[in-house]
């Protein structure tokens, strides 16, 4: 007898699979389910169309296309458009534009609403102290003009005397006062703001916000000399 028999080796069993399903009979076994998820989701998409607009939402006067600076406003130049009440700020045009022939103070970009700041006028004051006027200024040197824009700050200095008869003599009539406009600006863009024409003598014509006490001593300045403005840091 042999020391080791040859036992045949155990062969591993197989399993048995099921057969794969076809397309069309997965749709037959869950075709409930389907249409419930179906179902829902239809009532989710009806339920966020008819659901009301949560936002708050405000009829605003836009610029109707880009408005250059020191344009003359007309009804034509705006449309209404209606916007969330969150992105417009406080004072905006709502119900009626501005007055034909106001004046743009700032470029205005198509689709911006509009803003009494934006506009020569009282809305220029926008911001400063009660009481606050704007005076307009002839700079003696319009380069001068061209050199500065609106909302830097400058100490306003007049020179008077011609070095012969009368001494030449500079003070200070106001510091740190604002710019609110410059006639410069409407120059670059082909508009002439006050007839401010390249040559007719008004292209160093700005706009400045100053105090009562300084107003009269600034419109008149021209008169009495030489005005030049001076950058200042606030």
């Amino acid at each position: 007898m042999p020391l080791f028999s040859r036992r045949a080796l155990p062969r591993p069993s197989r399993t048995a699979t099921a057969p794969r399903r076809t397309w069309p009979e997965l749709l037959a076994k869950y075709r409930r389910h389907l249409a419930a998820a179906l179902a829902m989701l239809s009532l989710a998409l009806c339920l966020a169309v008819l659901a009301p607009d949560t936002v708050e939402r405000i009829e605003v006067l836009v610029a109707e296309r880009d408005l250059p600076v020191g344009t003359l406003l007309r009804a034509d130049d705006f449309a209404t458009r209606s916007v969330p009440r969150s992105l417009v700020p406080a004072g905006s045009y709502a119900d009626s534009p501005p007055a034909d022939g106001s004046r743009l103070a700032i470029p205005v970009l198509a689709g911006t609403p509009v803003f009494p700041t934006m506009v020569i006028g009282p809305g220029l004051l926008a911001g400063l102290g009660s009481g606050s006027v704007a005076v307009p200024l002839r700079l003696d040197d319009e380069q001068t003009a061209t050199l500065v824009r609106a909302g830097q700050m400058v100490d306003v200095v007049l020179t008077e005397g011609n070095g012969y008869e009368k001494p030449i003599t500079s003070k200070v009539l106001a510091r740190a006062v604002p710019i609110l406009w410059t006639a410069a600006q409407g120059q670059e863009t082909g508009q002439t703001p006050w007839s401010a024409a390249s040559g007719s003598g008004q292209g160093g014509l700005i706009v400045v916000g100053s105090g009562a006490a300084s107003a009269q001593a600034l419109s008149t300045a021209a008169q009495r000399g030489k005005v030049s403005v001076v950058l200042v840091n606030p």
